[in-house]
């Protein structure tokens, strides 16, 4: 066998270390990153990798909000969400996984360590919650109606042990077709609460957002001691609110 020239020994070695980059770059640790490594444009089911490297699947969107890529955290039908045991009905703090090998649309929600490795990543800026995501996945969300977003620079409770009629400023709210935008609403949180807003208190509170005949104790986007009807997330006892974590991604 020849030897090998110092020329070609180089080359042996520029191939070899840049086999070694790629390998590593090609551990993604949030959607934006899975779109910025393999330039996906669909949405659908990836592989991430956490804090200390463990792959696990998740669910992507990428096409929702252009430059913008999309993690499902969490999704919970109407009856999980509010099940006897109130097993789910607990802050992002808390650390109560379910189905985090089968990530689904009715009962899933990261462990919390794999929430902070998203939730901590670069490009991760924002947070935001949908109704029935799964209905609209293959072409992202068609509607901002019963919609939530929020910046995580806004907001330092989001992983917050406890914050009850906490005010909070959000990008966009919409409940029922009421809407605003950057502006403050009560946020409450803690071991037997979900992250939510009730509307039935935001009229009098932080930014006074108002939505027409609240039924009592009216919650949106988890908690859901009381329902209405009329917002999509708890229309049926099949419908589901999914919580995201987001950022941008590179062009």
């Amino acid at each position: 066998m020849a030897k090998c020239t110092l020329l070609m020994c180089l080359i042996l070695l520029a191939i070899l270390s840049t086999a070694r980059m790629t390998v590593i770059k090609k551990k993604p640790k949030t959607c934006a990153e899975v779109r910025n490594i393999f330039r996906v444009s669909y949405n659908g089911y990836f592989t991430l990798y956490d804090s200390v490297n463990k792959p696990y699947l998740v669910f992507c969107d990428f096409l929702s909000d252009p430059g913008f890529a999309w993690t499902l955290i969490e999704s919970l039908s109407t009856t999980n969400a509010r099940a006897t045991t109130r097993t789910y009905d607990k802050g992002f703090y808390y650390d109560v996984a379910s189905n985090e090998c089968t990530p689904n649309w009715s009962c899933y929600r990261l462990s919390k360590a794999r929430m902070l490795s998203l939730k901590n990543a670069p490009l991760s800026t924002h947070y935001r919650a949908t109704c029935n995501f799964d209905s609209q996945g293959v072409k992202g969300l068609q509607s901002r109606r019963d919609y939530l977003k929020g910046s995580f620079c806004a907001n330092k409770l989001f992983f917050a042990p406890k914050a009850h009629a906490t005010c909070v400023i959000v990008d966009y709210i919409n409940v029922r077709g009421h809407y605003c935008r950057k502006c403050s609403l009560p946020f409450w949180t803690d071991p037997h609460l979900h992250l939510h807003i009730d509307v039935s208190h935001s009229s009098r509170m932080c930014g006074r957002f108002t939505v027409s005949n609240p039924v009592s104790s009216e919650d949106v986007f988890g908690h859901y001691y009381g329902i209405n009807k009329l917002f999509s997330c708890t229309a049926t006892a099949t419908t589901t609110t999914n919580w995201w974590i987001g950022g941008p991604y590179r062009h």
